[in-house]
């Protein structure tokens, strides 16, 4: 190797451990902020499990009493299950382990779910692009904004992708050569990512149908029994527990329904909902490119691979209408795929600009500076987005109110506009309040007072966190101030006295 290859190796290395080190840093900043800057409800969800499988194994609360540990558990065991709780039971582990459920133990367990799913996407595009596209691929994963916020995140999705990465990797390291362990490896990761969340069994499923008949074609594929071997480590966890959720112990049963709706995939709206929200996530300028990076894979098995994990979230999003357009981060899945298009693209770039010929150290130089002060500008934005807002008063908020305004054990003395729908209230004050959803605008006046009225009648406090959309009911502010009294008003919520209402 010449002096000059190798001063280039350190370069790539370093830069890839540097982007690796920025990745942490941003992710432990604010670090001790509570989970309420990234789709609470989801995340509360995950942590009144995690708390109740801790507390039902001896653990214990620092500073609170037995009753409110019971209820506590109450509260989690109550929570319905979608998918398996692997991460809340882990969580619940190591909850034991540390002697509190301090829920900077599952954001610490995300973040190196992340980097873990970023060393696997290295590996991953190191096969499809040079190393300045492994390089942009990775910085990519690892900075871009949402995936910053998301990996923070106590939900199963950073683990979903972790597994869903190197399931990839998995399998394209079985097809180099075709062992019964390999074979094994690649089963295992494709099956845990699809158990961990089962929609990763679109865009693992579709990529590996399309990367198999590609290489093998069809009737040799069914010939083989490593590939039979995969598909059914990929799918036997998943069907087993569906089987003793759905027939044996009945709790999928109500989870399944209403989740395909045919009215919504026939209608121009539901798509028109879909790219927006991509393009709130991503960006559709983004999207497209990515979507020609892949394109432009130069061997056909390992574009057919993309390809096919493209058709798989395709398929994801007709599967579950709803959420793909109304839940964020439904787009996660996305961002593998995302992330290598955008490091071809760049790959392309910097071919096209012949940077890497002999005489080009400037434009080299030059090149490299652009990329670390587009990542750069990425972080401080983060880090800008994170300091906004801090949570930190509000656990100890929610437990004074739900003694001062909801004291009696199941009842349901209060309603909140709350953009947590009501999880912070459940999960630290132990109480759930009845969530304001209506929209009265649209009716007519009498019609509106009227249901208003309902809803206020036989509650005693009405809860506003959520002030953008308090804002947007003008009836609703009109009938509160004609009809309740204000009991308090801080900067951060407001609180009407409802007990006058008849």
């Amino acid at each position: 190797m010449t002096s000059k290859n190798r001063n280039t190796n350190i370069i790539y290395h370093w830069s890839i451990v540097l982007i690796f080190f920025a990745a942490l840093a941003i992710r432990l900043y604010d670090f001790d902020d509570p989970p309420l800057d990234f789709h609470p409800a989801r995340q509360l969800h995950s942590a009144l499990i995690a708390r109740a499988e801790f507390l039902n194994h001896e653990g214990d609360l620092p500073g609170f009493n037995a009753e409110y540990e019971h209820e506590a558990i109450m509260r989690g065991v109550q929570e319905p299950w979608i998918e398996p709780p692997i991460f809340e039971y882990l969580t619940a582990r190591l909850y034991l382990l540390a002697g509190d459920a301090d829920l900077r133990i599952p954001r610490a367990c995300s973040i190196l779910f992340w980097l873990i799913g970023g060393w696997g996407i290295l590996r991953l595009s190191s096969r499809f692009t040079n190393r300045i596209g492994s390089f942009v691929c990775l910085a990519f994963f690892l900075l871009f904004p949402y995936g910053i916020f998301a990996s923070r995140s106590f939900q199963p999705d950073p683990l979903m992708i972790m597994f869903l990465i190197w399931a990839l990797e998995a399998l394209l390291t079985w097809n180099d050569r075709q062992t019964f362990q390999h074979a094994l490896l690649a089963g295992f990761a494709a099956g845990v990512a699809i158990l961990v969340k089962q929609v990763s069994i679109f865009p693992f499923g579709m990529a590996a149908v399309f990367f198999v008949l590609s290489e093998f074609g069809l009737k040799k594929a069914l010939r083989n029994k490593q590939i039979w071997l995969i598909a059914l480590m990929s799918l036997l966890p998943m069907l087993i527990y569906n089987f003793w959720g759905y027939f044996i112990q009945g709790f999928l049963v109500q989870q399944y329904q209403g989740r395909f709706l045919i009215e919504e995939i026939i209608s121009p709206a539901f798509y028109i909902r879909w790219i927006r929200k991509q393009d709130q996530v991503f960006g559709i300028p983004l999207v497209i490119g990515s979507l020609l990076g892949i394109v432009t894979i130069a061997e056909k098995k390992n574009r057919m691979l993309w390809i096919g994990f493209l058709a798989g979230y395709g398929l994801y999003g007709l599967a579950l209408p709803h959420h793909i357009g109304t839940h964020d981060y439904y787009q996660l899945p996305f961002f593998p795929v995302l992330a290598v298009g955008t490091g071809k693209i760049a790959d392309s770039i910097a071919n096209g600009f012949q940077l890497f010929k002999a005489g080009q150290k400037s434009s080299k130089i030059l090149f490299f500076l652009l990329l670390f002060g587009f990542f750069g500008w990425w972080i401080a934005d983060s880090a800008i987005t994170l300091k906004r807002a801090d949570y930190r008063n509000w656990p100890r908020l929610w437990q004074e109110l739900a003694v001062e305004l909801d004291p009696y054990e199941g009842q349901i003395n209060t309603i909140g506009i709350m953009d947590d729908y009501g999880a912070g209230m459940i999960y630290w004050g132990l109480r759930t309040p009845l969530i304001w959803e209506e929209n009265v605008e649209k009716l007519n006046e009498y019609d509106a007072m009227e249901k208003i009225r309902k809803a206020m009648m036989n509650r005693e406090f009405l809860i506003v966190t959520d002030f953008k959309s308090y804002y947007q009911q003008p009836r609703l502010q009109r009938w509160l101030m004609s009809n309740a009294t204000v009991y308090r008003q801080t900067a951060d919520y407001l609180v009407f006295d409802l007990r006058g209402v008849q």
